[in-house]
């Protein structure tokens, strides 16, 4: 299937999309997404791609590219890509995984910003936000910045939510840290002048029509995302955010 034209009502408008981990053979898990879909998404939104270097949206920018964990693959087989099509991403990382087996390390990591691309923190340890007393989140936040700022030699302006996992005190905490943007895994476009960013995620589950349809915003995938957005935190309360993906991925099995 051939990706289509996609519009958006109104101006200033972004779809910010995020990926886990792009693979060359099969999916294995419920958020890899083969590389061949990809490349096909990324020839499409390469005139159209956008990272937020403010509050004021580009308005012949119409979607944004992040990729959260900080996998090997991003280095590997999706930063070519980009590169190729000229197109910018955020690549979000656990510090505390840099330079372990499966994730890329300090150079790839400063390589990829030297060529364009935005680092993000997604913590230190990949806990849940929320689960975290204030204390702990606050050091989470902070220690990871510190870390990513003295070895990038540039500001980190943006934090992404491990399991999407937040409330109002870290958003507020976060924000005083220092960050400008906060990545959240709720549903939605971004509007100019938000600080809180909603995704629209991309996996193995998902059709390219599916993929157009988020792209395009139908009311279909509008409704899909109310019952996604007002079903998912609950299982994972119930579940915990651990078993929530460990059983996610044994029913895409």
């Amino acid at each position: 299937m051939k990706l289509s034209k996609f519009s958006l009502s109104g101006n200033n408008k972004l779809v910010p999309l995020v990926f886990h981990k792009v693979v060359s053979n099969e999916p294995r898990n419920w958020e890899d997404v083969k590389e061949t879909t990809f490349k096909k998404i990324i020839e499409y939104v390469a005139t159209k791609n956008s990272v937020l270097d403010s509050n004021v949206i580009d308005k012949k920018s119409k979607c944004l590219i992040t990729f959260d964990d900080g996998n090997i693959s991003d280095y590997e087989i999706a930063f070519p890509i980009l590169i190729g099509k000229g197109v910018k991403a955020i690549f979000f990382v656990i510090v505390d995984q840099i330079g372990k087996p499966g994730y890329m390390n300090w150079n790839h990591i400063l390589e990829m910003k030297k060529n364009g691309m935005e680092i993000g923190s997604h913590s230190m340890s990949h806990a849940p936000m929320s689960s975290l007393s204030l204390t702990k989140a606050n050091s989470e936040l902070k220690q990871s910045k510190a870390i990513l700022e003295d070895f990038l030699g540039s500001p980190v302006r943006s934090f992404s939510y491990p399991y999407g996992d937040y409330n109002n005190k870290t958003n507020n905490l976060a924000l005083t840290a220092g960050y400008s943007f906060l990545y959240t895994s709720k549903h939605g476009v971004l509007n100019s002048g938000k600080k809180i960013i909603p995704r629209n995620s991309i996996n193995s589950s998902m059709s390219l029509k599916q993929i157009v349809n988020i792209l395009e915003i139908s009311a279909g995938t509008v409704l899909r995302w109310w019952i996604e957005d007002n079903s998912k935190p609950i299982v994972k309360t119930f579940l915990g955010p651990s078993n929530y993906k460990r059983i996610r991925n044994f029913f895409f099995k």
